[in-house]
C-alpha cells in the first residue's frame, strides 16, 4: 500500500502527493464533488461598495399623520426621523492552489486540473459561515445600529416618540409558540409607531428542528393534538434548513421585507474572484487563488424573528 503523505495545507500538488493519480495499477479513480449548495444568502441584501471603510446610513419617508387644522390655523409641519450611521470595515479573504507541471503531465486520469475547481466553492462556502454567524449571534452582543443584538425585545425606533419594537421570540419550536413568533411581524410598527406588518414566509431552522418544522408547517390539521382544528395561518411558511447553524433549539422566522430593508447586509469591494498569479514559474503552470473583500453584517432588522427556543 502506498504512503499516504497528505498532512493537510503543505501548498502544492505534486507527484509525491497525489501517487494515486499515478498508479497504473488503478483502474479508476473517481473525484470526490465538492457539492456544497448554500440556502442563507436570499435573506441578505448584497451591495457592492467602494472603499474598505464603509458607512451604511439610511433616510425614511414615514412622517406623523395629520392632525385636525383648519385653513386659517398655524399649519403643523412634519418631517422623517434620520437614520443611524454605521461604519463597517471590509475584510481580505484569500487563499490559493498550485499544480507543478510534472503532476499535469504524469496524472493518467486527467482529473488534477478539475481538483482545482473546488477553489470557487471554498469562497462560497466562507460566505455561508459569515451569514450564519450572524443569526448564530442574533441573541446576543451589540452589534446592531441601536447598539442591541439582532433579536430584542425593546429595540427603540428612530422616533424617539414611538414605543419600542420586538422581534425576539420565546420558548421551544411548538405551533403556539411558531404563531406568536408569527404575531411578532403581524404586529411590528413602523418608525411613529403605526401598524406596519410583516408577514413572515419563512422558517429557518437548523437540521435536528427539520422534521417538526415541516410536521407545523405542512399539516392540514394542528400537528399537536388531537382536536382536529385546521392549520390555517403557518402553512403558508416555507421552511429552510441550515446546517451552518450551530444552536440545535433556536429558529428563525423571516419576513417579506426586501432589498435594504432586509437589514441584513453583504458589502463587497471584490466579489469572490478566481485569477492567475502572474510570473508563475514554468514548471508551476497552475497557480491560482480566489479573493474576495467583503463583510456580512446588520444594522437593524425588522425582517427577521427570531427564537433562541430555551
Amino acid at each position: 500500500m502506498a504512503v499516504y503523505k497528505y498532512s493537510g495545507a503543505q501548498g502544492i500538488m505534486d507527484i509525491d502527493t497525489y501517487v494515486d493519480n499515478l498508479d497504473r495499477a488503478i483502474e479508476l479513480l473517481w473525484m470526490r464533488k465538492d457539492s456544497h449548495k448554500g440556502v442563507l444568502a436570499k435573506y441578505f441584501d448584497a451591495q457592492d461598495v467602494e472603499s474598505i471603510s464603509t458607512s451604511v446610513s439610511s433616510v425614511g419617508q414615514t412622517v406623523r399623520m395629520p392632525v385636525e387644522n383648519n385653513d386659517t390655523e398655524e399649519l403643523p409641519y412634519v418631517q422623517p426621523a434620520p437614520g443611524k450611521k454605521m461604519t463597517f470595515t471590509l475584510v481580505n479573504y484569500r487563499v490559493g492552489i498550485r499544480v507543478t507541471d510534472t503532476m499535469i503531465r504524469a496524472d493518467r486520469f486527467g482529473k488534477i486540473v478539475g481538483m482545482c475547481g473546488g477553489l470557487v466553492m471554498s469562497a462560497e462556502r466562507r460566505l455561508e459561515y459569515l451569514r450564519a454567524a450572524i443569526l448564530n449571534g442574533a441573541f446576543s452582543g451589540t452589534a446592531g445600529e441601536d447598539s442591541l443584538a439582532l433579536c430584542y425585545d425593546t429595540h427603540p425606533d428612530y422616533d424617539p416618540g414611538a414605543s419600542t419594537w420586538d422581534n425576539l421570540g420565546t420558548g421551544a419550536l411548538t405551533g403556539p409558540n411558531l404563531q406568536a413568533l408569527r404575531l411578532l411581524g403581524q404586529k411590528m410598527t413602523n418608525e411613529i409607531g403605526a401598524p406596519d406588518q410583516v408577514t413572515l414566509m419563512d422558517l429557518c431552522v437548523p437540521p435536528d428542528l427539520e422534521q417538526k418544522a415541516k410536521e407545523l408547517t405542512t399539516a392540514t390539521l394542528t400537528a399537536e393534538n388531537s382536536l382536529n382544528t385546521p392549520t390555517v395561518l403557518i402553512k403558508n411558511m416555507g421552511v429552510t434548513v441550515s446546517p451552518h447553524l450551530t444552536s440545535t433549539t433556536a429558529y428563525f422566522g423571516f419576513g417579506d421585507k426586501t432589498g435594504e430593508d432586509k437589514g441584513l447586509l453583504e458589502m463587497y469591494l471584490m466579489r469572490p474572484s478566481l485569477a492567475n498569479l502572474g510570473n508563475n514559474p514554468v514548471d508551476i503552470p497552475i497557480d491560482k487563488r480566489v479573493k474576495m473583500i467583503c463583510k456580512v453584517a446588520f444594522t437593524r432588522s425588522k425582517n427577521v424573528y427570531g427564537s433562541a427556543g430555551t
